[in-house]
């Protein structure tokens, strides 16, 4: 896994992140609710991530089957 598929796992992460922490409302535990709201954010961005990765792989395997599957045309000069 390269440095720019990090991103498939990171951004997920910040944005349910953020969007969790500016949704808590509970004042009574507010350290159970960054928690879950954490923990949360760390398994979006963990499905996602490897959804997308997933994704990829499919698509470079099926690309590879429709090339090896596809009959190739060879010219051939008649001898004289």
């Amino acid at each position: 896994m390269g440095d720019h598929e990090i991103r498939y796992f990171v951004i997920p992460m910040i944005v349910v992140f953020i969007l969790g922490i500016a949704a808590i409302s509970d004042p009574v535990f507010p350290v159970v609710g960054f928690m879950v709201v954490a923990l949360v954010a760390i398994l979006t961005g963990t499905v996602c991530g490897w959804l997308m990765i997933g994704i990829k792989l499919f698509r470079k395997f099926f690309q590879n089957w429709k090339e090896h599957r596809t009959v190739k045309k060879v010219i051939t000069v008649p001898k004289r």
